[in-house]
């Protein structure tokens, strides 16, 4: 349902006439149910007039215009209730944008509507709020300046040639360690905070800059109230008219961090080069992702190669030896692979003239967050020299080792003749004691070089045979045990040797270097330990081993030669008797002949408990025995 336009009463049209605000009555819409449709509005005044004439009298016309209309149910509250409702409305009219402040009064059925135009105060307005937003925004850039110029560790500063005045940026004194004004505002007092040593230096740099086109930049030092020293980079640029500097304008940097960051790695790469030199390794740098290998100075003196002629990666794989190549790559790339962070190989590289030099390379790996290798640094040392050193030295070696063990064993004929003869001469009835006597010393005498002998040609088996061999068979650890003790104990009357045995002891071992192996032990305690006190012989079940445990009461071996105690040609501490072999090999034949059983030698000696040998052989030494099948020099009989 609607309704037509109705003339407004003359008597309301006169009574707003002179009103410059414009009044519309505006009367509900509504459909049969009752429904609320729309507004329908009557001019009550000229300045009304003119807008009803231009937007049309239904309110619903005046959306497609006019911004900021109420909703139609905010409209018909003031038909329900009576409060009146105020807004602002803006729209284009007569080709203008115009603001009216509304307000819409219930007035019988429908509600008035009075429209004042604000269009010159809403552009000052606007245009207030622009300047306050200009205002805020610049306040933001300084606070954003300020807060990034402390971050940054930086002050601005400008110059003027008209008041020959130093303006400084409002956090200056807190940047140069003084209190508020103590910087002063002209160039004279800036230089009396310069390092006295360094103001000549500095006003100089600013006249320059007052008379150079384009920036400028100079370091200079101040100190602080405490006493410490800071280096400081100024930056600034002139600035003219007509031809003549007015002012500058510039920043200050606080660089004392990085010029220590900087003086510090100066420092490390004179470090670096001088011990490059020093050792006369060459130092390489490595990014893993690449090709290129940075290398150092010492190529020169090592390789032949000027740095800058060495080149990357593949480079570097076309020098190594054709033999040794593969080996080396596979071991670099396990390391890059593995997550490992050390590499190192012995390798033969080809230098400029072409000949091969021998070199330990060694390196280190660095890694990312992910694990991934990231750069790798290490040296190449040439041990050429050093490699031809132990060659030679491990040649004599094996030549003396070998002219020895050839001498002892051509010495054991004329030596058994001697031991016979001595023997024979023994048994002759009608000797005086004075003959007797001597002939006793002499087979005495050649029973211990027959015991240094068996040493020698053990020690060169060991050292030249691949290890000293073995006939196993079924024994008995205790019954060897005793065995040696019945004979130890005929050449050491009065002294006490007591046997221990837990459990069968039994095994597959070779006897006759078991026994060698207790005679030496027990021998060694005989005359290393106390005179009165006894010797003990432990044997016993452990698992599927067996132990035999050797000790005695007595001075403690001193802690430095234990060690060393096993090596050939060393000896814990002086004997009492002139008993043993006296060359130092019986705890290295001892270990020899325990490790070619598969087993383990170790030695405890303290103050309260005295010196305890432990030996650990598995229960079958098959599995572990070395070759029994020959040797290089003949097998000869031992004694214990």
């Amino acid at each position: 349902m609607t309704s037509s336009w109705v003339p407004e009463p003359e008597l309301a049209w006169q009574l707003h006439a002179e009103c410059p605000d414009a009044c519309i009555l505006f009367q509900p819409v509504r459909d049969e149910a009752g429904v609320l449709l729309d507004f329908q509005g009557t001019a009550l005044n000229p300045a009304a007039g003119a807008l009803v004439n231009g937007l049309g009298p239904s309110l619903s016309t005046w959306n497609g215009v006019l911004r900021g209309l109420p909703e139609r149910s905010a409209l018909g509250r003031v038909l329900e209730t009576g409060t009146p409702l105020s807004f602002e409305v803006y729209g284009p009219l007569d080709g203008t944008e115009r603001w009216f402040r509304a307000r819409a009064l219930k007035r019988g059925e429908g509600f008035s509507l009075w429209l004042t135009d604000i269009t010159e105060l809403s552009s000052e307005r606007h245009a207030l709020r622009e300047e306050l937003g200009k205002e805020r925004a610049a306040r933001a850039r300084e606070e954003h300046l300020r807060l990034a110029l402390e971050t940054a560790r930086m002050v601005t500063w400008e110059w003027s040639e008209a008041r020959l005045t130093l303006h400084w940026s409002p956090n200056a004194e807190a940047f140069f360690g003084h209190p508020p004004g103590g910087l002063g505002d002209t160039m004279e007092s800036f230089l009396e905070r310069v390092s006295p040593n360094e103001r000549t230096r500095v006003a100089e740099a600013f006249l320059r800059g007052l008379c150079d086109e384009g920036p400028y930049t100079f370091q200079f030092r101040a100190p602080w109230p405490d006493g410490t020293q800071r280096c400081y980079e100024l930056v600034g640029q002139a600035f003219r008219e007509q031809g003549r500097p007015t002012r500058m304008l510039g920043v200050v940097m606080d660089c004392t961090e990085r010029e220590q960051s900087q003086a510090a790695l100066r420092e490390a790469e004179e470090r670096y080069r001088l011990v490059s030199w020093a050792t006369n390794d060459v130092v390489w740098d490595w990014n893993p992702d690449g090709e290129h290998i940075h290398w150092g100075e010492s190529s020169r003196t090592v390789l032949g190669y000027a740095p800058e002629e060495m080149g990357g990666m593949s480079w570097w794989e076309q020098q190594l030896h054709p033999d040794d190549r593969a080996l080396v790559l596979r071991s670099l790339e396990h390391v890059l692979r593995s997550g490992g962070e050390s590499w190192m190989a012995e390798y033969r590289f080809r230098r400029k003239d072409g000949t091969y030099v021998h070199v330990l390379d060694r390196g280190l790996v660095a890694r990312d967050a992910q694990g991934r290798p990231s750069r790798m640094i290490g040296s190449m040392m040439d041990i050429t020299e050093r490699k031809r050193a132990v060659e030679r030295m491990q040649e004599e070696a094996q030549f003396r080792e070998r002219f020895i063990g050839i001498l002892g064993h051509d010495l054991r004929n004329p030596l058994n003749a001697i031991m016979l003869s001595a023997r024979q001469l023994r048994r002759r009835g009608a000797m005086s004691p004075m003959q007797q006597q001597l002939a006793q010393r002499i087979e005495t005498s050649a029973a211990r070089m027959g015991n240094m002998i068996s040493d020698i040609l053990d020690l060169t088996r060991a050292r030249l045979s691949g290890g000293i061999p073995l006939h196993l068979s079924p024994t008995s650890l205790p019954s060897v045990c005793r065995q040696v003790v019945e004979e130890l104990s005929v050449a050491h009357p009065g002294r006490d040797i007591l046997v221990q045995a837990e459990g069968a002891g039994e095994g597959i071992w070779d006897p006759e270097r078991l026994a060698q192996v207790v005679s030496n032990l027990v021998g060694n305690a005989l005359e290393h330990g106390e005179r009165e006190g006894p010797v003990f012989v432990r044997c016993r079940d452990d698992a599927d081993q067996q132990v035999l445990e050797i000790s005695n009461p007595g001075t403690p071996i001193p802690g430095h030669l234990l060690a060393t105690l096993f090596d050939p040609f060393r000896q814990g501490g002086t004997m009492r008797s002139g008993r043993g072999s006296g060359l130092g090999l019986g705890l290295f034949i001892v270990r020899e002949l325990v490790e070619a059983h598969g087993g383990q030698v170790s030695v405890r000696s303290t103050e309260d408990e005295g010196t305890t040998f432990t030996v650990v052989l598995p229960r079958d030494a098959r599995g572990s025995a070395r070759d029994t099948g020959g040797d290089a020099l003949p097998e000869e009989a031992h004694t214990g």
